[in-house]
């Protein structure tokens, strides 16, 4: 049974390190912005800017905190079943646990850029688009609880069928306002508020016997999606000059459920109910880049 304490750990240190890389580069962004002379509008050194656009491009990462990808469940079969062609024998019983997108996943990787419109010295509306990547890790799927055979080959009680989802990649268009509080000085914190809808492209799970060897591959479990997104924001823009700026931006995000797809599953009561959920609950973490034009 993996340690659950160390991956969580390993999760920390890994969303550490990618945000440690992340602000360095784009620290070497802002004093290469801080050293270009102010322009002719010395007056406005603020943004947003009533009227103005401006242009973000950011990129960062998320920690998931919640929300359920794989629903738990306990069957025994009483007839024989397939997965992914393979066929599970009478007798056989399993149980699965409850696991959230941290469970089945590395810490995710996003990009994108937003076009932002000024109401006001502090607020702005946007509009944008970005992409999410993860990479599948290995996870206990299948937990045996009685003895049986998978195509042919005996499963001993207490013995695990391990899983690994192919890459979570999701492409979204999002839309927000923001609130800067009116204080003076380049430093400016705000609030805000973020919805979004999102395309997911389709996930399979792969499958291995962690004792005699048995694999099944490209089991479908999630179907190419169209879902949706909305979440707070809270986060802070430091004027480098009077067209740019750097910011750093975090909140919560919630992210729908996905569409379910079991045609690969035949002859089960419950294993079809495993990808019923697909939603996310998280904290995403980024760090922008603003340039006024």
């Amino acid at each position: 049974m993996r340690c659950l304490m160390c991956s969580n750990a390993t999760a920390v240190d890994d969303l550490l390190g990618r945000m440690k890389r992340l602000s360095l580069v784009w620290v070497c962004a802002a004093l290469i912005f801080a050293t270009v002379p102010a322009g002719a509008d010395d007056e406005q050194i603020a943004l947003p800017k009533r009227g103005g656009f401006s242009v973000e491009p950011y990129a960062g990462t998320a920690a998931v905190i919640g929300g359920t990808f794989v629903k738990e469940f306990s069957e025994v079969l009483s007839q024989n079943g397939t997965v992914g062609g393979q066929t599970f024998s009478t007798a056989l019983g399993f149980d699965v646990p409850n696991r959230d997108f941290s469970d089945v996943y590395e810490v995710p990787q996003e990009v994108g850029v937003q076009l932002n419109y000024g109401l006001s010295d502090v607020s702005e509306v946007f509009g944008g688009v970005s992409y999410m990547r993860a990479g599948g890790k290995a996870f206990d799927a299948l937990l045996f609880t009685f003895a049986g055979t998978i195509g042919g080959v005996p499963i001993a009680t207490g013995s695990t069928l391990i899983g690994e989802f192919e890459d979570y990649q999701e492409f979204a268009a999002n839309v927000g306002y923001r609130r800067f509080l009116d204080l003076d000085g380049a430093l400016k914190p705000f609030v805000g508020a973020t919805l979004s809808v999102r395309k997911v492209s389709a996930i399979d799970l792969k499958f291995r016997h962690s004792s005699n060897g048995v694999s099944i591959d490209n089991v479908r479990f999630y179907a190419p999606s169209i879902a949706f997104a909305g979440g707070l924001q809270v986060g802070m823009r430091y004027d480098i000059n009077d067209w740019a700026a750097l910011g750093v931006t975090t909140g919560l995000n919630y992210r729908t459920n996905l569409k379910e797809q079991d045609d690969d599953v035949v002859g089960f009561r419950e294993f079809t109910n495993a990808n019923n959920r697909g939603d996310i609950l998280d904290i995403p973490v980024s760090v922008r880049l603003t340039a006024r034009f």
